[in-house]
């Protein structure tokens, strides 16, 4: 199935569970897609993870209920996902910029989230460098935190921060970042480290994993992190692999690759990797 098709169903599924307790992890299950990919796919796409989406849809109906019915705010807290009317209240209002009762008494602007379909249109897009390499396995080692798709360009940054205020680059070399798949919660793990090399030996409270061999699509990326290679990642997700005609995600795992230099320079080379293979 290709990858638009395959988005489109899992928004189609999204707005048949709406008043379910629905998530990315069913929505990509329905389609065959990791959590991970979808979640990175959508974001690239729509600029929002897809609980915001879910949140801005019901909070549109719940919205588009409270002027034309006389529900009560308690009883569309419990229909839209909310435990008390005191957190579907504070949703409300950070969405649409007024109260539900201020929505209800006065003629006022409220937000809509329509529902989506997702179509690719090219236009001038920026250009993109990378070369298809066949890899053997290999094998990282480092450190690891676990992360929501949400927050995690924000956090992400300062977890890098954190690794070099404590020391750990003394003890493994920061040449990867490295994403993995999500789990059912919603969280990824990303792992900074190196190539476990022959001999050496696991630093006290570090892990492995072994990345199995791979066809590997290395784009590269020129400029100061973390904002270039972002903005590369989110390229690739939302231009390359949905318009290549040949390949497709082989497995859930997502490598940048740093250079030594100093990282906030213009010309600072980084790279993403991302494991492919031919389309069926």
């Amino acid at each position: 199935m290709e990858l638009v098709e395959s988005l489109n169903l899992a928004l189609k599924h999204i707005e048949q569970h709406l008043m379910d307790e629905t998530d990315s992890e069913k929505a990509a299950r329905q389609v065959g897609l990791s959590r991970f990919y979808l979640e990175r796919t959508f974001a690239s796409l729509t600029g929002m993870s897809v609980s915001e989406y879910i949140r801005a849809r019901r909070l549109t109906l719940a919205a588009q209920e409270l002027i034309s019915d006389d529900a009560k705010v308690i009883d569309l807290a419990l229909k839209y996902g909310y435990d008390t009317p005191e957190s579907f209240t504070k949703a409300f209002t950070r969405f649409h910029g007024v109260t539900p009762s201020s929505a209800r008494r006065m003629c006022t602007m409220l937000r809509c989230q329509n529902p989506l379909a997702i179509s690719i249109q090219m236009e001038g897009a920026t250009r993109m460098d990378y070369k298809i390499e066949a890899m053997d396995a290999f094998t990282v080692v480092g450190v690891e935190e676990k992360f929501q798709m949400d927050s995690s360009q924000q956090e992400i940054p300062k977890y890098w921060d954190d690794f070099f205020k404590k020391g750990l680059h003394e003890k493994v070399c920061p040449m990867f970042g490295i994403c993995f798949d999500a789990d059912a919660d919603g969280y990824f793990p990303y792992m900074i480290g190196e190539v476990l090399r022959p001999g050496m030996k696991v630093p006290e409270g570090m892990l492995t994993h072994d990345i199995p061999a791979h066809t590997w699509a290395r784009f590269a990326c020129v400029g100061p992190m973390p904002g270039a290679i972002q903005a590369v990642t989110k390229q690739i997700y939302s231009e390359w692999l949905p318009t290549n005609g040949t390949y497709e995600v082989a497995q859930y795992v997502e490598i940048e690759m740093y250079s030594d230099g100093d990282t906030t320079a213009k010309d600072y080379y980084s790279e993403v990797w991302i494991p492919i293979k031919k389309k069926a």
